[in-house]
């Protein structure tokens, strides 16, 4: 007999087989159909497993014994999440290295979940923080970099002091740290580096509906992404203080009086501060005097200016603003030269008619110029080349078009300007007058409501909102910004919005009126251009604004039904924004027409005058991820005063943290010497590394795909092998997860399909998300409520399989749950109760085997449900329907065959007992990998179907009855039945069972019996499946 002290020492026995015999280890076998079955992996903290994190591994355990039962090919390995700040601010505390404190955590972990007996693919682990794997972190960034997905600007930030890093939008709740809720967050201006996940916006959008994933975690995935329709309209901007800076830069041969530079300069004069460099010697052209001439003006260049490059001006001013970084608003090159020396500029130069010394300095400037186009994209906010195509300096028209496609500029094509000068007779270039107008794009769903414009707001933390405070209102904005705490559209949803003038107005390009432009807490910065549009006769929160701010309120829409009392006059009247459709009003020729015309006819005037243009606007935001602290990725790049800034070299890799470094005050990268300084790859000069490391995120994008091959050390994995075993079949993890790593999982996915590691769209095709255990106290188990139960304490008393078996009988395993002794004691009985049962039938002879119908019935009927059940994580019911079968068996002595469904039914739930039972009834293999049995539909009887429904009404019936005089206190000794006659043998076929279930001597009667023992006439009520109940 099987003893409780036994089972600590059966666990260590099997665990230990199971290793030694590379039971669980995966292969890629074609025999079997692959099942990837995987947990979201695990931050390894240093408190170790309790028995929440148990109950989560037991979810997916049972589901990879069960599928490999089935016959399925299972991978089904484990990971650590090893990088990031808890574990960094844990080492700190406890005066150690991040290594060795995760090292020992990780260590501690694996002890942990091999003593649960969890069937992992130990062959497979991999931890994030080991150079073997982050080194592929840093080629994936490289290769993102390469394709235009990863970028570098700067950023409002929330700021945690405590953390001494950046956090994201989704780590800041109620304006304080996901982690220290005693911080408030301050928003800091950085330089930060981002990936391009809204570039796949539409595709993880569109995706979700295959996805057979939770539909909660589809609709929040959802509304994060936030796809809007609309339509971005340029409203003026005029600061009363300032004007922005336009820069025209001549080209060869040229100075700033000629052709249309005095035009522009007349026209312009009282909008723009023009700038017009005088480039020494123009026909003679010496590419560092240009640039001493420019430097003149480099300090008044910001991402306001918008700059002029007019032929070789153009590839000039290009290299002047990548050599020095400088981000402008827009670009305009008109007739630009070729941004490189080829062949035919050589050729072209010959032609010329110009002194031999003119030709030869020109091709030298040109041999020098040496201009990077891929560098200067980033610094340009929008980029428009004019182009003629009888333009003499153009020896092949599609040939100069295709030189700056790189920029992705807006090319604007003439047939008879020439090279846009005076030997064309051009000294005006009316076209300009568009792409000159200083303009802010506003994005707005309700185009109809353009004339109810009464001001504008701009986010408060908007990295230009500087260029709108004008020296009036700078004392009472600045105010009103150190209240602000937060970067978030959530978390600024639910402020009290507030703001300040800040001294500058817009233009509406429909009516030409000027409203104020306020700064507002209620904006974010990235959404769209960081700027609104407000209208509050029809936005609530914009009208709570103006009747704070004493703005005017003009109504531009009526419902249906009638008019809104205010027309425009005065706001006394509205007490509330009217937001639907209806009818337009004060709204010029657009007055009288229905909302939905309205909307598309003012967004027709808009397209068509140059004014707006259809346009589609997310929610989701790129992904920020740098972190200013030292346990994580290193990001790859070096910065070089000449190169700018420089991947590091893809034979470099892996950039290694440092081992030895000093923690104070933020990121102790940045005072590694050792780490910062280094050689530039491209110019070999010295040059400095990047300290800041990668958001952990991006370690847990793409692990699923290294589970696939961990120990490639020439490819972050095989292609193949990765075609083999992806996309995951299961995947188990929180709900919290939803909008964070589930999102950058898809994107990574995406992104690296488009780059040519992989097939697959999507890397989860299940997910399920679990539920979660709470402590004796009423509260989620963690270390810090004190309330957790650890697994060796359980393990030691009552044994991991019952441990299992509480877990997951208790709900459904996306249920949360509370942990109770007395819960695992009835567990306990149960496993006792399995163990007795095989005890004693051990010695049993062949020939005595129960052969009933109805018993064959009972144990194909539940190997049906059991197999359902767990195909579909109701354990629960699994478990409830296999106690039941126990009880019902429990006298009867089955065949061998029959003994074995029973066992290997279990082994899921229990592994270690019913491999040691299997063991002990004279089988040889491992039950782990026997066969899952297979129902015989043909053993299963509709009348015994029937039998068990009026029997599991009664017990429902009794169970309530009893409860009602155990609330009473009375106690009770027995029980009368009373049915119709074709009822009565069902109930006798089960009255042993009903009487060990309820303690209580039953006597059973037929309604057409004489003598009836019925006191309070309960016989005259009873109908078919419903029998009278009497109770004393």
């Amino acid at each position: 007999m099987i003893e409780e002290y036994e089972f600590k020492k059966i666990e260590e026995k099997w665990q230990k087989k199971w290793d030694k015999e590379k039971v669980f280890e995966a292969r890629e076998l074609n025999k079997k159909k692959k099942f990837f079955l995987l947990e979201m992996y695990p931050y390894p903290s240093g408190s170790g497993l309790h028995m929440g994190h148990a109950f989560n591994y037991t979810i997916g355990d049972i589901y990879a014994r069960f599928k490999r039962m089935q016959g399925f090919n299972v991978l089904y390995p484990m990971g650590y999440d090893s990088f990031g700040l808890p574990a960094e601010n844990a080492a700190i505390k406890e005066k150690t290295h991040p290594k060795k404190y995760t090292e020992n955590s990780i260590s501690n972990f694996i002890n942990q979940q091999k003593a649960l007996g969890l069937s992992y693919d130990w062959s497979r682990i991999l931890w994030s923080h080991n150079p073997e794997y982050y080194k592929w972190n840093q080629l994936f960034f490289l290769k993102f970099l390469e394709k235009g997905l990863v970028y570098r600007k700067k950023s409002p930030v929330n700021w945690c002091s405590k953390c001494n890093t950046v956090l994201a939008n989704e780590q800041v709740r109620d304006g304080k740290c996901w982690r220290h809720g005693d911080v408030d967050i301050e928003i800091k201006n950085l330089e930060q580096w981002f990936l391009k996940t809204t570039n796949y916006a539409d595709e993880l959008l569109n995706n979700l509906d295959s996805l057979d994933w939770p539909e909660k975690i589809k609709v929040m995935q959802k509304n994060w992404i936030g796809k809007s329709k609309g339509v971005e309209i340029n409203f003026e901007i005029r600061n009363p203080d300032k004007k922005p800076k336009l820069m025209i830069v001549h080209g060869w041969g040229g100075s700033p009086k000629e052709n249309w530079f005095n035009w522009i300069r007349e026209k312009y004069k009282d909008k723009y501060e023009i700038i017009t460099p005088n480039l020494p010697n123009s026909s003679n052209p010496e590419i560092e005097s240009w640039y001493s001439e420019l430097e003149k003006y480099k300090d008044k260049l910001d991402s306001d200016t918008i700059v002029i490059g007019y032929s070789l001006g153009g590839p000039t001013i290009c290299k002047f603003l990548e050599r020095n970084k400088i981000k402008i608003k827009k670009l305009i090159m008109i007739a630009p030269s070729s941004p490189n020396y080829t062949k035919e500029h050589l050729d072209w130069i010959k032609k010329l008619d110009a002194l031999p010394e003119e030709i030869n300095s020109l091709k030298n400037y040109l041999q020098r110029l040496n201009l990077n186009l891929n560098n200067l994209k980033s610094l340009l906010g929008e980029t428009i080349i004019y182009l003629s195509k009888d333009d003499p300096h153009i020896w092949d028209f599609d040939k100069r078009l295709e030189e700056y496609t790189i920029l992705s500029p807006k090319f604007k094509i003439f047939e008879n300007k020439g090279h846009f000068n005076s030997d064309f007779g051009i000294t005006k270039i009316p076209e300009l007058e568009e792409d000159l107008i200083n303009s802010w794009p506003i994005f707005t769903t309700r185009p109809d409501t353009i004339f109810g414009v009464t001001f504008m707001v701009i986010s408060a933390q908007h990295p230009k909102l500087e260029n709108f405070i004008t020296s009036n209102q700078k004392k009472e904005v600045n105010n009103f910004l150190k209240k602000i705490t937060t970067t978030s559209e959530k978390n600024s949803e639910d402020l009290i919005k507030e703001g300040a003038f800040t001294g500058s107005f817009a233009k509406n390009p429909l009516t030409g009126e000027e409203v104020p432009i306020y700064v507002g807490n209620f904006v974010v910065s990235d959404y769209g251009s960081g700027m609104v549009m407000s209208v509050p006769a029809h936005d609530q929160r914009d009208f709570d604004f103006a009747k704070k701010y004493n703005i005017p309120i003009k109504t531009v829409i009526n419902p249906p039904e009638g008019p809104l009392r205010n027309e425009g006059k005065s706001s006394k009247d509205l007490k509330e924004a009217y937001c639907g459709k209806g009818i337009l009003i004060n709204s010029g020729e657009f007055s009288g027409m229905n909302s939905l015309e309205a909307l598309k006819k003012i967004s027709d005037k808009l397209e068509i005058e140059g004014k707006g243009k259809r346009c589609v606007q997310y929610k989701m935001r790129d992904w920020l991820v740098s972190r200013q602290r030292y346990w994580g990725t290193p990001i790859p790049v070096i910065y070089c005063e000449h190169c700018g800034i420089v991947p590091v070299p893809e034979k470099d890799l892996p950039v290694l943290l440092p081992e030895k470094i000093k923690f104070g005050e933020g990121n102790p990268l940045q005072t590694n010497s050792d780490f910062i300084n280094v050689k530039c790859p491209k110019c070999n000069l010295n040059a400095i590394r990047e300290t800041d490391t990668m958001d952990t995120f991006f370690d847990s994008s793409w692990y699923y795909l290294r589970f696939c091959d961990n120990k490639n050390k020439k490819e972050p994995f095989d292609k193949k092998k990765v075609d083999f075993w992806m996309p995951v079949d299961q995947y188990i993890g929180g709900a919290e997860h939803a909008c964070m790593h589930l999102i950058y999982a898809r994107f990574f996915t995406k992104a690296l399909r488009d780059l040519n590691f992989l097939k697959i769209d999507e890397p989860f095709k299940k997910l399920f998300n679990q539920g979660m255990l709470y402590g004796l106290d009423g509260f989620v188990m963690s270390k810090s409520r004190g309330n957790v139960v650890l697994p060796e304490e359980v393990s030691k008393k009552y044994g991991i399989d019952t441990a299992r078996i509480f877990l997951v009988s208790l709900a459904s395993p996306d249920k949360d749950i509370q942990w109770s002794e007395k819960g695992i004691n009835g567990s306990l009985k149960f496993i006792k109760r399995i163990i007795t049962y095989f005890e004693k039938n051990k010695s049993k002879k062949e020939k005595n085997i129960d052969v009933n119908p109805k018993t064959q019935h009972k144990i194909h009927q539940t190997l049906k449900f059991v197999t359902e059940d767990i195909e579909n994580f109701r354990y629960n019911f699994a478990i409830i329907k296999i106690r039941k079968l126990f009880e019902q068996i429990f006298d009867l002595n089955l065949s061998k065959k029959d003994s074995e469904i029973l066992l290997k039914i279990l082994n899921p739930f229990c592994p270690h007992i019913t491999e040691e039972i299997w063991h002990r009834i004279g089988n040889k293999s491992f039950l782990s990998l026997e066969k899952w049995p297979k129902f015989d539909e043909n053993k299963i009887d509709k009348k015994f179907e029937k039998e068990d429904e009026i029997i599991e009404k009664l017990i429902l019936d009794l169970n309530n009855i009893i409860k009602i005089f155990e609330d009473k206190k009375t106690k009770l000794s027995s029980l009368y039945l009373y049915c119709i006659p074709s009822e009565k043998e069902i109930y006798l076929n089960n009255l042993l069972d009903l009487e060990n279930r309820f303690d209580l001597k039953i006597k059973i009667f037929s309604v057409n019996e004489k003598e009836i023992y019925d006191p309070e006439n309960k016989s005259k009520k009873v109908k078919p499946g419903k029998p009278g109940i009497y109770l004393e």
